[in-house]
C-alpha cells in the first residue's frame, strides 16, 4: 500500500502517527507522515522497536503490526488498523478524515479482531474541534525554545533521589494510591533496578504528595531532542495548593538544561492537567478520541 501525499493533505488534520503516537507538526508534514509511516511498516512485525519510539525507555521490542491488507486509502479518508498482541490483542484501528462513521468502523475493528485472533477493539480517530466525547484527550507542545520560568516559591521540589531516607520511603504508599496515573509501575521498576530518569518530588507533612516523571530525553527521527512523557500527579488532597504547577515549571527548567527541544503530551479534555498546561503556554495541536468496539 501506497499513501500519497495529496490525499493525506486532505485529512491530516493532528499530527499523530499510528503505533508511535503525537509527531511535532514541523515534523509532520504529509510527506514526512508517509516517510516515518513508512519505517514504521519496515519494522512492523519485526519485534524491535524503532530509535526514536516513546516506548522504547521500557523495552527494546515491540509487537505491533500494522495490519497492511486492512489499510483502506482514498481522497477523503484514509484508516489504518494495527494489531498489538499485550493482553490477549487489540486492534486499534486509527481514522484519518472528516466525520467517522464510527458504527461502520467498529463492525471492520470487531471483524479483524475475529481474523487476526485479538481479544479487544478500540477505534481512534482525529479532529481539530472537541466533540465532546467522553474519551477524548487533548494533544499539545511544548517548545523549549524560551528562558525557563521561575520557580514557585512554595511548594519546593526535589529529585526523589535527593530526599530525605524517610520522606522518600513514603513514595511507595504514593505509588500505591496513585496507581491509576501509572506509579505503581513505575515503583516497581525502580525497586526492580531500573534507570528510568529522574522523578521530581513535591512534599507536605513529611511525605512525597506529588510527582512528575521519569524525565527521559532521546532523539526523534530528525534528531532533534524529544523529552518523553511523564507520569504526573498530586494526591486529591493535597490538589489546589500548588503542586502541579510547582512540578511542571520544574520540569520545564530541567529540560531547558538539559538542551531538550519540545515535549508532546495528550491529556484529558479540561481535566485538572489540560487546564494547568493550557495556563502554562503549551500549544494545542488538536484532539485525538476512542471508542472500544
Amino acid at each position: 500500500m501506497r499513501l500519497r501525499a495529496d490525499w493525506l493533505s486532505r485529512v491530516l488534520t493532528v499530527p499523530y502517527v499510528p503505533v508511535l503516537g503525537p509527531a511535532h507538526p514541523d515534523l509532520c508534514t504529509p510527506e514526512m507522515f508517509i516517510d516515518v509511516f513508512t519505517e514504521v511498516l519496515t519494522a512492523s512485525g519485526t519485534g524491535v522497536a524503532l530509535p526514536f519510539d516513546k516506548d522504547r525507555r521500557w523495552s527494546p521490542t515491540k509487537d505491533d503490526t500494522v495490519l497492511m491488507d486492512e489499510i483502506v486509502h482514498r481522497p477523503d479518508h484514509t484508516i489504518i488498523p494495527v494489531v498489538t498482541r499485550r493482553g490477549g490483542g487489540t486492534v486499534k484501528t486509527y481514522f484519518y478524515g472528516d466525520s467517522p462513521d464510527l458504527d461502520a468502523l467498529r463492525a471492520a475493528t470487531r471483524r479483524c479482531c475475529t481474523t487476526y485472533a485479538a481479544a479487544h477493539g478500540r477505534v481512534m480517530w482525529f479532529s481539530t474541534n472537541p466533540t465532546g466525547h467522553a474519551n477524548q484527550t487533548r494533544v499539545l507542545v511544548k517548545d523549549f525554545n524560551h528562558p525557563a520560568p521561575e520557580p514557585t516559591t512554595d511548594p519546593a521540589v526535589t529529585e526523589l533521589d535527593d530526599c530525605d531516607r524517610d520522606v522518600a520511603a513514603t513514595f511507595a504508599d504514593f505509588a500505591a494510591a496513585m496507581a491509576d496515573h501509572g506509579f505503581e509501575f513505575l515503583h516497581n521498576r525502580r525497586d526492580a533496578g531500573h534507570q528510568d530518569g529522574p522523578i521530581l518530588v513535591t512534599q507536605a507533612g513529611g511525605r512525597v504528595v506529588g510527582a512528575i516523571g521519569p524525565l527521559t530525553i532521546i532523539s526523534d527521527r530528525s534528531g532533534r531532542r524529544m523529552l518523553l512523557p511523564q507520569y504526573f500527579g498530586v494526591l486529591p488532597g493535597q490538589r489546589g495548593h500548588g503542586h502541579g504547577r510547582a512540578l511542571w515549571r520544574a520540569v520545564e527548567r530541567w529540560s531547558v538544561h538539559h538542551r531538550a527541544h519540545y515535549q508532546l503530551l495528550q491529556t484529558r479534555v479540561d481535566g485538572a492537567s489540560d487546564r494547568l498546561f493550557l495556563s502554562e503556554g503549551l500549544r494545542p495541536l488538536g484532539y485525538a478520541s476512542t471508542v472500544h468496539a
